[in-house]
Order: structure tokens, then C-alpha cells, then sequence
């Protein structure tokens, strides 16, 4: 234990209101944490500097995020972090019930690309009925930009082994819509439960389940950041060249257009138009005018 009026570091596990779960030596110790925090409120991944006042342990400082996972907030989209210092964010989505929302997977992407995380796809629930060819073509749309798509039941062991590789010993953020079987997938890699829900029959969405992000371990190495399910994710304003690099496909044609600063926007000269799939272009777009 630290002396009284020391300070040493910490692995942010939860936070909850104004305390946080930290693992300091190996064992979890609940820690307040001082308000106003410089560097914003902890969040789960973030290394804490830790003061042993005697009668408790405070949170007095952050050390600087190597990587980050942010949301906008607020009608201003202030940006407000998630996680820290994971490696690869996993956007979990659900072929039905419900359904794929490619904006929402382009929107983690973007988040991803922005904080400095690899990112990955995962889509679940292909035990349950659906439209195999319109599944082959969403996956192969990600896939041919690069990224690593994964497919199959949260249920399923071959899954969370698939999940598991792509990990690799890394710390990894899992996040996307309610009900899509994030929890499920959480408690297949780490051996511990977590509460799963189910889809609102009346209105189609997931219901909510995890409630705030969360590390745990993963055996074998690593460990995953359990999200809370989301209806819809806001990002952060941000400039016109940062979302471009979140659409890597797009990125990579940009320098080809005539003029600089192209939008992308069925301008003339444009490198983009017509080689990029129409509704990643389409998104890219509605973010251009939502984000800058």
C-alpha cells in the first residue's frame, strides 16, 4: 500500500458516477474521484494516478491517452471519451432482430480511425433467418476497404475463438447497437457473466443491458472495454480530412482529384465519384454535413 499522501498508478476498470474501480497491484480497490479532474472524467482503460489519503484512495491524475474512443455530446458534440488506450474497436452488429445499420458501423468506424484504434466487424445472430446474399454483400463491402469481418452466432463457440484471434493478446473495445449480442459475446471471452436482453418487440430496437463500459480480462490475454448498447452514436465535430481518413477508400482516392479540398460531392474532377460503393459515399456525405 502506498504511503499516506503518496501516489502511485492505476488500471481504470469501471466508472460510476464519482468513484471508480481501479486494479492497482492485482486487486480491485474502489477510489474516489477528485473533482475536476485534470484531463476530464476516467473512463475505463485509462491509467489513474492514485493518492492514499488513509482514510480512502482518490483519483488525482490521468496519464496522457494514447488512443482514445469518443462520442459527441450535446448539440455542441462536445467530444466525450468512452475508452483509453484500447488497441482495436469491434463494432458488434446483427444481421436481424435487429437489423444491420451500415451509417451506425461507419460511424464507429470513423470514431476508430479518428482515435487511433484499428477497427474490425463483427455481425451476429446468422443462426436466425435472413437473406444470406445481402448478407455476403454487406460484409464484403467492409471487407473489400480492409477491414476484418467476421460472421456467425454470439452463441456459438467458433465465434468468440474467431473474436478471440483477431484480438490477439490486444485490448479491444466491443460497441454497437442494443440486442445485437455484445454481452454475450463479452461473457463467451472472458468466462464471466453479463446481463443480456433482448429486442423490443413493439419497436424493433435492443434493449439496453450493459450500462457502463467496463474492462475484464480475456483468457488467454488481452481484454475487452463492454459498451453499452446504443440506438444511435453521435461523433464529434471534427475536420473534413480526419472523416475522410475514416473512410479509407476514399482517403486513398482523394489525392487523384483536381481540385483541392474536393468534397466528394459530384464535383467536377472528382477521383471519388463512381469508385467508391454508393452508400459509403452517400455516408460519407451525410457526415460531411453533420461533423464539420
Amino acid at each position: 500500500m502506498t504511503a499516506r499522501g503518496g501516489s502511485d498508478r492505476a488500471l481504470v476498470v469501471r466508472v460510476s458516477g464519482p468513484t471508480a474501480t481501479v486494479c492497482r497491484d492485482g486487486a480491485l480497490v474502489e477510489a474516489r474521484i477528485q473533482p475536476r479532474l485534470a484531463g476530464g472524467p476516467p473512463v475505463a482503460g485509462d491509467r489513474a494516478e492514485l493518492r492514499d489519503d488513509g482514510d480512502g484512495v482518490t483519483v488525482v491524475g490521468l496519464a496522457p491517452r494514447r488512443t482514445r474512443l469518443e462520442r459527441g455530446d450535446g448539440r455542441e458534440r462536445r467530444p466525450r471519451a468512452v475508452a483509453a488506450n484500447a488497441e482495436l474497436l469491434v463494432v458488434v452488429a446483427a444481421v436481424v432482430d435487429p437489423p444491420i445499420r451500415p451509417r451506425l458501423v461507419d460511424r464507429y468506424l470513423v470514431a476508430a480511425a479518428a482515435g487511433g484504434l484499428d477497427a474490425a466487424l463483427v455481425i451476429t445472430k446468422t443462426d436466425l433467418h435472413h437473406d444470406a446474399g445481402a448478407l455476403a454483400a454487406i460484409a464484403g463491402r467492409y471487407r473489400d476497404v480492409g477491414y476484418a469481418v467476421l460472421c456467425g452466432s454470439a452463441r456459438a463457440p467458433g465465434l468468440a475463438e474467431e473474436v478471440r484471434a483477431l484480438i490477439a493478446g490486444r485490448t479491444a473495445v466491443l460497441a454497437g447497437h442494443s440486442g445485437v449480442g455484445k454481452s454475450t459475446l463479452t461473457s463467451a471471452l472472458t468466462g464471466r457473466p453479463r446481463a443480456t436482453g433482448s429486442v423490443s418487440a413493439r419497436i424493433g430496437k435492443g434493449r439496453h443491458t450493459t450500462t457502463d463500459p467496463r474492462l475484464i480480462p480475456v483468457a488467454g490475454g488481452g481484454a475487452v472495454v463492454d459498451t453499452a448498447g446504443v440506438r444511435t452514436f453521435h461523433l464529434p465535430r471534427m475536420e473534413r480530412a480526419v472523416l475522410e481518413a475514416g473512410f479509407p477508400e476514399i482517403h486513398a482516392l482523394a489525392p487523384g482529384c483536381r481540385f483541392r479540398g474536393c468534397a466528394h460531392a459530384g464535383d467536377a474532377g472528382c477521383a471519388v465519384e463512381g469508385r467508391v460503393h454508393p452508400e459509403r459515399l452517400d455516408s460519407y456525405r451525410r457526415l460531411l454535413h453533420d461533423v464539420t
